[in-house]
């Protein structure tokens, strides 16, 4: 959070002893310096008696101090209130002002008018005492919610003149507003402000309104830091607000600027570098240069802080000087309320970017913040800044690729936003197991064997092969299948060339044909590779292993052709058995359908998947080189081959030796 020195004491601490014309370079940049972009400017003026008239003076000065809120004392009347409103205000800026609620006393009340575009007005409260009203009016800055930044303002108009019967007068005004201030919790944010008739910081209702003895829900600082005796005394003629005149007309006092009757003074939370704060410098007693001690300030030398037209326009609009201070806005959050972190594969890298800003219009407090990520997501820790205006600060959300599963929780952030004090952006994503190309669909096999038979040049039937994306599901990668080459007998071939295919729970299929146009009697043989990956565009994807398929086929002429419908089904033949290479497993289809031919252990475990797919009626073969499907050599012993076929399921003893 911003902490700042407080300049306005700096900058005088020593001006009693400084040259006049250093003193009226330091107010004229002080008094004449613009509101600062969207600062939220407060303004206290006692407006001498006022139910109507002097409309031009106050014009002028309304114009040149632009205040948000302004708080005045010493008007007369609701149709003071409204006059002030239609005549002043509305001429200056039409239509950009209202008056709040007014209460007519028996003496002269105060008044608040604020900008709505500016502020939202909540509440009112009236404080009575033995003389004049104070009232309690609470405002909100427009545009935020929380009630951490709502403003109490207690205006005053404390008993006037000196002595001590006066002085204890003003003691117990203030004590009846500290006794409603302390109904109120600690650390919230308030001021009180007005026209104070105080003489000296020694006064008894000065230091009760700043002394801790009545509790710390109402105790106020003074901004400026200037103790001392305010009265007729060169040492404070910089913050002094009465009076401008020196020449007796239209009521009010005449003595030259010699007091400091005018004051804001703020609650702690005000000055503790947090949310709504006052501006260091900001405060402004308008009009006072610091050279007119004991005199108007239209006298020689001319006014420093202001033109001479509004100088004027000071001294005969009233016998006090109007003060200001700015104050600035509280952080804004501003971010998403989701973040899709999209979709990854296991072992891959899925960020998003979080980004948030500070909405609050400049000047206003640093956002101060922290995440904390859910459980399958990571963000980073500590404590992270951004002023306001500064653009936006950017963080890398991750979410967790180490398995699959669907991911979503809330991401929370803490912040030091008064409408925001934690805010939960919604994460959500995939995280998909990796594909598992395979020539079956009941187990994750990496080869097999396709045979076109034995048959006469011009009788060979298209044989197929087929690729799973085995155990698909919704938290899979699709499979692709981007290329295939046939290495061997060039009579084998895909019809057309190769085109590439995605595969989720559907398998894709290829058409193979065996070309035995002028082949000589015999076996041939070559061998299919499709090359596979996991879908691309994913993190994480990789190249997957390759699908090998033992293509076979036998030409035969004449008495040599076997008989293609089978005598019966079921196992002809497996022969050599015992073997030690490999075993051909030869078996008979008297109808076309999908074949099973599977290899067990005596234990009843699968340990190799021949054939899964669609035979024609026939003879057909397939051979087992006693591998299993990782492709390692099985140990010596007793297996079992099991055909499973619409017709039957059977099953043969086969032994591997060595």
């Amino acid at each position: 959070m911003r902490t700042a020195p407080r300049g306005f004491t700096a900058v005088f601490a020593g001006l009693a002893a400084s040259t006049a014309a250093a003193a009226a370079a330091v107010f004229l940049a002080l008094a004449i310096a613009a509101s600062p972009a969207s600062a939220f400017r407060l303004m206290t003026y006692n407006i001498l008696n006022y139910s109507s008239g002097r409309t031009d003076e106050f014009r002028q000065i309304l114009a040149g101090t632009d205040p948000d809120v302004l708080l005045v004392q010493e008007i007369l009347s609701q149709s003071g209130v409204d006059t002030f409103l239609s005549d002043v205000l509305d001429y200056v800026d039409p239509g950009e002002w209202v008056a709040g609620d007014f209460v007519n006393g028996y003496d002269t009340d105060n008044a608040i008018f604020y900008r709505p575009a500016r502020v939202q007005y909540l509440s009112h409260h009236v404080i009575g005492t033995t003389l004049r009203d104070i009232d309690e009016w609470t405002i909100r800055p427009a545009g935020y919610t929380a009630e951490s930044t709502n403003l109490r303002i207690y205006v005053v108009h404390l008993k006037a003149s000196s002595g001590t019967t006066e002085q204890q007068r003003r003691l117990a005004e203030v004590q009846a507003m500290r006794a409603r201030m302390e109904t109120f919790p600690a650390g919230q944010n308030y001021l009180v402000v007005g026209d104070f008739n105080i003489y000296t910081s020694s006064e008894p209702a000065y230091g009760y309104m700043l002394g801790t003895g009545g509790g710390m829900a109402g105790v106020v600082a003074d901004p400026i830091g200037s103790p001392g005796s305010w009265h007729n005394s060169s040492s404070f003629a910089w913050i002094h607000t009465q009076s401008p005149r020196t020449t007796q007309f239209g009521g009010g006092a005449n003595g030259g600027m010699d007091d400091r009757f005018d004051m804001i003074l703020t609650a702690p939370a005000l000055e503790d570098g947090q949310a709504l704060e006052i501006i260091d410098d900001s405060y402004t007693p308008y009009g006072n240069d610091g050279l007119h001690f004991n005199a108007a300030i239209i006298d020689v030398p001319a006014n420093q802080a202001v033109t001479p037209e509004m100088a004027q326009a000071l001294h005969d609009a009233s016998d006090h000087l109007p003060l200001f201070a700015d104050f600035s806005l509280p952080a804004i959050l501003l971010t998403e309320d989701v973040l899709d972190l999209g979709t990854a594969i296991v072992g891959g890298i899925a960020t998003a970017e979080l980004f948030i800003e500070n909405a609050a219009s400049v000047p206003a407090d640093d956002l101060e913040y922290s995440l904390s990520a859910p459980t399958g997501f990571s963000a980073p820790t500590g404590t992270f800044n951004v002023e306001a205006g500064d653009g936006e600060a950017q963080h890398t959300i991750e979410m967790s690729t180490a398995t699959a599963g669907w991911r979503a929780g809330d991401l929370i952030l803490t912040t030091d936003a008064p409408d925001a004090p934690t805010h939960a952006v919604a994460l959500a994503g995939a995280v998909l197991d990796h594909a598992r190309p395979s020539t079956s669909s009941g187990a994750q096999l990496a080869d097999g064997t396709i045979d076109f038979g034995t048959h006469a040049p011009g009788d060979f039937a298209p044989g197929s092969a087929t690729i799973y994306n085995y155990g698909f599901s919704d938290l899979q990668a699709l499979l692709e299948i981007y290329d295939a080459e046939i290495i061997g007998d060039p009579r084998f071939a895909i019809p057309g060339g190769f085109t590439g295919a995605s595969v989720d729970e559907t398998p894709a299929s290829w058409t193979l044909e065996f070309d035995a146009t002028g082949a000589a009697v015999g076996d041939y043989a070559a061998t299919l590779t499709f090359s596979s990956r996991d879908q691309q565009g994913l993190s994480g994807a990789t190249n997957l292993a390759d699908i090998v398929y033992e293509l076979t086929a036998t030409v035969a002429t004449g008495a040599d052709v076997p008989e293609q419908v089978a005598v019966y089904a079921g196992f002809e033949r497996i022969a050599p058995n015992p073997f030690r290479a490999s075993a051909v497993l030869e078996y008979g289809l008297t109808a076309p359908g999908p074949v099973r031919l599977e290899i067990f252990d005596v234990t009843g475990r699968e340990v190799r998947r021949l054939v899964d797919a669609q035979r024609e009626a026939g003879v057909h073969r397939a051979a087992w080189d006693g591998r299993d499907r990782s492709g390692r050599t099985v140990p010596t012993g007793i297996y079992y081959a099991r055909l499973t076929t619409p017709e039957l399921q059977q099953t043969r003893m086969l032994v591997r030796c060595d």
